[in-house]
């Protein structure tokens, strides 16, 4: 992981190097003092990428320890909130599609369903998409190593 992050965090860093050094090539004069300089400035942009690589693996860790523990708890239904949500929304669906037409017509009324509004839709439909495509990708996704670091194997190489 620390080779993912340190090349992350080195893009930045060497592009900024470069511009601090050209400036101060322009106001520096003697070579010992821009050598100085630039050591100075290396330790100090090191000290910032140590840093913010620290924050990123805390950030990570936290994560990882969040869903450890979500998936750890024996609260059955925490872990299939998602799925539940599909579940109520296919129910909303039968029961204005087939159980209130069925009502309708042994009550002798012209059918006629509820109009579903379209936020309905929108919500629905994106929550089983978003649901669809994540564990589609947890399913096949183990031999490719971006999906591997989003699904959480340790052997993706992408971290190295």
């Amino acid at each position: 992981m620390s080779g993912f992050v340190s090349k992350l965090t080195g893009i930045f860093s060497g592009g900024i190097l470069d511009s601090i050094g050209s400036v101060a090539d322009r106001f520096i004069q003697t070579d010992d003092e821009k050598s100085a300089f630039k050591l100075e400035v290396e330790k100090v942009l090191q000290k910032r990428e140590s840093e913010v690589e620290q924050t990123i693996r805390t950030e990570l860790k936290a994560k990882e320890n969040i869903i450890v523990a979500e998936m750890a708890q024996g609260d059955k239904y925490t872990k299939r909130a998602r799925p539940t949500l599909i579940y109520f929304g296919l129910l909303v669906i039968f029961f204005n599609y087939c159980f209130v037409p069925v009502i309708q017509l042994l009550m002798s009324v012209a059918v006629e369903p509820f109009i579903l509004p379209g936020e309905f839709w929108l919500a629905w439909g994106g929550a089983v998409s978003v649901y669809s495509v994540g564990r589609s990708v947890e399913k096949r996704g183990t031999r490719n190593k971006f999906t591997q670091a989003v699904v959480g194997s340790k052997d993706s190489g992408l971290f190295d």
